[in-house]
């Protein structure tokens, strides 16, 4: 009797010692999946702003100003040496997905 009675409360305690290894497992891997997430929001938002500071440094105004101040022997365009103030809209880029989840 005393042996059936120990047996149950070992397998009881082997149980439960295995249920929380798996809650701990478990969290562990939601953790990462939540790292994951935070980094891909980073990564897009980083590729976002590195497309636009790109499509700002090469729209066709900034270059003609660089030109202008190195003092460049390339030739500016007609309309924008008749049009000096105006300036030319960046190229159109359609954002990435935002959430891919």
């Amino acid at each position: 009797m005393f042996f059936r009675f120990c047996s149950t409360v070992l397998l009881a305690v082997l149980v439960s010692m295995a249920g929380v290894a798996l809650e701990t497992q478990i969290l562990e891997l939601r953790r990462q999946v939540s790292r994951q997430y935070y980094r891909t929001d980073v990564l897009i938002e980083l590729h976002a702003r590195l497309r636009l500071k790109t499509q700002q440094l090469a729209a066709p105004g900034r270059l003609i100003e660089t030109i202008r101040e190195t003092g460049s022997l390339l030739k500016t365009p007609r309309a924008a040496a008749s049009h000096p103030r105006q300036r030319l809209p960046l190229l159109r880029w359609q954002q990435p997905a935002t959430n891919v989840r």
